[in-house]
């Protein structure tokens, strides 16, 4: 009999979810895990296993909020990893989504990575999603329990997820691999799903036409606004009043390090079109060449 292809995972959150301790937990590989502020899986990394006879890969991804790289950079990276999985036919049974239950509030990086993993996955993918809390060791069994109910009730945090067929799991000691191995078991025997950004790239072609390249070119457009009601404030403040010089300065140099940052932003979105466009037509020439040097059929009369 062929054997069976491996059972792809994929984890995905914010930094310091877990994510990676996640894996590692299951599958003994020594993946980098982060302790400071700066994010360690800077690319993806895949580390397999076998559970219940079935050989499982696990995909771990960084998380839109690193210290170091731009949400652009970090989306290029996943959908080339994606796409060329697509291309490969390797495709997810399931993802798991993390967060931290220490989490007092759904602050606006927790929004950012969820809203962002919704356009990734797409709603119809749902029911082959686990939303897993960690962390419940730093939290009274209560306030978590109360908090996690809070997280599946709301529409705008994992309500819509929920009613749609995802699930919500916990990953806890004491025994952290056969709670993480239990964990992705419930996605082993799920059919494979083909991700929103997958369908949208091979029918589009560019990843600035995908629902993730256009929610993440929104976020910049809203921060590049921001910045300049702020800016224009700021001249408006510094005309008004010389007292406040020095803190006018400082808050002056901030907003053009944050100009700085969105300047980048924009840079590496044009350029990841520019990349997008000339592997289009490469692939068309290759497409054609193809074609044109196809063998003759041979007729057998």
């Amino acid at each position: 009999m062929k054997p069976q292809p491996p059972v792809m995972i994929a984890v995905m959150g914010k930094t310091g979810t877990g994510k990676t301790s996640f894996v590692n937990a299951i599958t003994e590989k020594g993946l980098t895990v982060g302790h400071g502020l700066d994010s360690c899986t800077q690319d993806i990394q895949t580390a397999n296993t076998t559970i219940n006879g079935r050989e499982v890969c696990l995909v771990d991804t960084p998380g839109f909020d690193d210290t170091n790289r731009s949400d652009a950079d970090i989306l290029s990276t996943i959908a080339d990893w994606v796409q060329q999985a697509n291309h490969e036919r390797k495709h997810f049974s399931g993802i798991i989504y993390f967060h931290r239950i220490v989490d007092t509030r759904m602050e606006g990086s927790n929004m950012k990575n969820l809203r962002m993993f919704r356009e990734l996955c797409g709603e119809k993918n749902f029911s082959n999603v686990i939303l897993c809390t960690t962390m419940w060791d730093k939290v009274e069994e209560e306030e978590g329990r109360r908090r996690e109910q809070e997280l599946e009730s709301k529409e705008t945090f994992w309500g819509s997820l929920v009613s749609r067929g995802a699930q919500v799991m916990r990953h806890r000691g004491p025994d952290f691999a056969a709670s993480a191995r239990k964990i992705a078991e419930s996605l082993i025997q799920k059919d494979t799903i083909v991700l929103q950004l997958q369908e949208e790239l091979d029918k589009n072609g560019t990843l600035s036409d995908t629902s993730a390249g256009r929610l993440l070119t929104g976020a910049i457009e809203g921060i590049k606004e921001k910045h300049q009601e702020e800016m224009a404030a700021l001249k408006a403040e510094m005309e008004a009043s010389n007292k406040k010089k020095k803190e006018a300065e400082l808050l002056r140099k901030q907003h053009e390090q944050e100009a700085e940052r969105l300047r980048k932003a924009a840079q590496e979105l044009e350029r990841r079109r520019e990349e997008e466009a000339r592997r289009f037509n490469e692939e068309m020439q290759r497409k054609q060449h193809e074609w044109k040097n196809r063998p003759e059929p041979c007729i057998i009369l």
